[in-house]
């Protein structure tokens, strides 16, 4: 937002596949000069494409641990509810009439097949969303 905001991109928040073209150089950088200065570094968002191994050497590779979060359709079948109760915990959604179920099954096979094409490791939530991941 703060580069919507500022003006240094005509893109809006709507702009989603745009706006990933526009901030993975940027956010691709940022993981660079972490793993150089032996930093950790958490990024999370939309905004990272699912095939951002090949933009990293071997070398860089290393050093990313990727995951993805990924429900099973009885998950979100069962948790619809939850699922668009919960959806603004982290930030206020002014209007999410687009999140039907049938969009975020839709939006989950996508990612699901991306994760398995793309060789990542997903964490799949089928019964109850309550992951420990061990590093």
């Amino acid at each position: 937002m703060g580069l919507i905001r500022s003006g240094n991109t005509n893109l809006t928040p709507l702009d989603d596949k745009e706006l990933k073209e526009y901030l993975w150089p940027i956010t691709r950088e940022i993981i660079k000069t972490a793993i150089e200065n032996d930093q950790n570094l958490i990024v999370e968002g939309i905004y990272i494409p699912l095939n951002w191994k090949k933009e990293f050497s071997e070398e860089y590779r290393n050093r990313i641990k990727g995951f993805c979060l990924v429900m099973s359709e009885d998950y979100i079948r069962n948790h619809f509810d939850d699922i668009k109760r919960y959806a603004d915990v982290i930030e206020t959604r002014l209007d999410d009439r687009y999140c039907t179920m049938e969009s975020v099954l839709e939006e989950n096979r996508y990612f699901l097949a991306e994760c398995r094409k793309n060789h990542h490791e997903y964490i799949l939530i089928d019964s109850q969303y309550d992951v420990e991941v061990k590093l």
